[in-house]
């Protein structure tokens, strides 16, 4: 597969590609290291935009629930480490925000948002949720075209509650 070719979007049952991606703090973050309970990877578009940061903030203020539904949630954009430090610090996010600044991740996961903002060769993460089990398999995935549109959080806790 050519570095400019998109891998498809992971389908359910599918195992999600691995990755390693830093936190604000530099520090490596795999994947394969929160295997053994579900998993919530959101993508999100531009830190600090005021869709994203709604998105985060309804995140983070239903953190309890979502973890007393078994999973770990996880934020990954293409933002720097920097700009998402910032992020995580202004917005009080309690949870791993992981910057994906190559856009490996974005690629591998199929979904990445060409021209964001109609600024040319600015590709960004699609607005997606995957919901992984603790196996690391799919099994929940919502991909917006739109980066105006939220998820829908009760189907997020839906899919959690189903996969108890």
């Amino acid at each position: 597969m050519s570095s400019t070719s998109l891998a498809s979007v992971p389908n359910i049952g599918d195992k999600a590609p691995d990755f390693e991606l830093p936190d604000p703090d530099m520090k490596p973050h795999k994947l394969s290291n929160y295997l053994g309970k579900k998993t919530i990877l959101a993508f999100f578009p531009a830190a600090e935009s005021p869709v994203c940061t709604a998105e985060m903030c309804a995140l983070r203020d239903s953190l309890d629930q979502l973890r007393d539904l078994g999973a770990n949630v996880i934020g990954i954009s293409v933002d720097g480490p920097f700009a998402n430090k910032f992020f995580v610090q202004n917005r009080h996010l309690n949870f791993p925000v992981l910057s994906d600044y190559k856009r490996d991740v974005i690629n591998r996961y199929g979904i990445v948002m060409k021209d964001l903002a109609s600024l040319k060769d600015y590709n960004a993460a699609k607005r997606s949720v995957f919901i992984l089990d603790k196996d690391g398999k799919v099994i929940y995935r919502w991909v917006s075209d739109s980066p105006l549109i939220e998820p829908n959080y009760d189907e997020i806790k839906d899919a959690l509650k189903k996969s108890a």
